[in-house]
């Protein structure tokens, strides 16, 4: 594996096998230069029987070095080394990413909910938008849950670029499929912006149901979970569309929408301006009312919000009263005097008896906290969230970890928890 003779060889040591793919293996070692930080080497298979084969899979590797040499986003896997030795074999060095694939996490622990599905969906779309606004565009051909990392932060990291591309549109791409993620213009050596958006739809449905995608088939996410958000389903089935122009047209397309959509999911979400303000075929004007209908619609939400609330806590505190009222003539029914005289006599001394508690309530010494009888009460959820969104003061949110979580804790968070055990 290794030559113990060659410089580079010394300078990382060899650890374990993290895997296999189609193109090579993939190496844990550690890297002498950086402090013995650890790396991860991936090694091209030199098993190729035709020599064409061998030729194009080297062709393949050099390119996934020079490609990620270019890129630089936290969302993807970061590049900073490669070598080839004189009899033909070709490395290459990355980051080792913490955490685990998508694909083991589903398989580990089942389908995601759709809130955790967003917000693994939103930070695709937002490595997804880097890509491809390279120029030239960089399609990445390859999208599906095991090319996907998970780390323990929560975030989305692409790690493999074996078969990403630059998008030339007069240009054949070689052949190279996923079934069930590729689509049906992968199979001729014709993909473009929108093939990633199919495996993005793909991906998202096996997200959701825990089963894998049928090739060349629109996903129907709720044909195994009827639960399933209808909105979130309907885009699920438009990014599986079997003809690209039936796709959303861009990455950031499917992200807006997918904020839309948390945002039914959470009505305190403040979707960014940037939805409204990057709308194709509107003008300025209507860019301008449409984001003043939606912020004076969240606030109008906002208020009846509270006003139900108020008056939830009007209707239960007069539920409670009436019913504490009724108990207290009920037992003062079952023990009444026969003698009337008696009874008025009682009555008076009770009255006389309140009357001077809530004397002495309202004259006693105050509280170390300040804190008056009855105002004691935690604040629900809702009434936080309520505050939140009438403050205005929430930051706009670029990535899935400026999500609010839910109330209820979902799947990811669950595994996030498990990868700091």
């Amino acid at each position: 594996m290794t030559d113990s003779t060659d410089p580079w060889f010394k300078r990382y040591r060899w650890l374990q096998m993290l895997g296999t793919g189609g193109m090579g293996v993939i190496y844990l070692a550690e890297d002498s230069a950086a402090g013995n930080s650890p790396c991860v080497v991936k090694q091209l298979n030199s098993k190729y029987a035709d020599p064409e084969e061998r030729t194009e899979a080297v062709r393949l590797f050099k390119r996934e070095a020079s490609l990620l040499k270019s890129l630089n986003h936290p969302g993807v896997v970061r590049f900073f080394d490669s070598y080839s030795t004189e009899d033909g074999k070709h490395y290459l060095v990355m980051d080792y990413v913490r955490g685990s694939s998508l694909e083991s996490v589903i398989s580990d622990f089942g389908a995601f909910n759709d809130d955790d599905t967003v917000k693994v969906g939103i930070q695709i779309c937002e490595v997804l938008e880097y890509l491809h606004d390279q120029e030239p565009a960089v399609i990445y051909r390859d999208l599906k849950p095991s090319n996907l990392m998970l780390t323990p932060e929560g975030q989305i990291i692409f790690i493999d670029f074996g078969i990403a591309r630059t998008f030339m549109p007069k240009e054949s791409a070689t052949r190279v499929v996923t079934a069930g993620y590729s689509p049906p213009e992968q199979y001729f050596g014709k993909p473009e912006t929108r093939s990633d958006l199919y495996a993005l739809g793909a991906t998202i449905g096996h997200l959701l149901t825990g089963v894998r995608p049928k090739p060349l088939t629109a996903s129907q996410p709720r044909q195994h979970r009827p639960d399933i958000n209808e909105n979130l389903d309907i885009l699920v089935k438009q990014l599986t569309s079997h003809s690209p122009e039936d796709r959303p047209a861009t990455a950031r397309h499917v992200r807006h929408t997918l904020y839309r959509i948390y945002q039914e999911m959470h009505a305190e979400f403040a979707i960014p301006d940037e939805v409204f303000l990057q709308r194709s075929n509107t003008t300025k004007e209507e860019q301008y009312i449409s984001q003043k209908i939606m912020k004076s619609g969240m606030a109008a939400a906002a208020s009846a919000l509270k006003q139900e609330q108020d008056n939830e806590r009007k209707r239960h505190s007069a539920s409670v009263s009436s019913g504490k009222a009724s108990f207290d003539r009920l037992r003062a029914f079952g023990s009444r005097d026969p003698n009337p005289s008696s009874s008025r006599n009682q009555k008076v001394t009770a009255q006389k008896a309140a009357q001077k508690t809530g004397n002495q309530k309202s004259t006693g010494p105050k509280t170390g906290t300040g804190t008056k009888s009855g105002s004691q009460r935690m604040s629900s959820p809702g009434d936080q969230r309520v505050s939140t969104s009438e403050s205005g003061s929430r930051p706009q949110m670029r990535s899935v970890r400026d999500l609010r979580p839910p109330e209820k804790e979902g799947l990811l968070s669950k595994i996030l928890k498990w990868f700091k055990r």
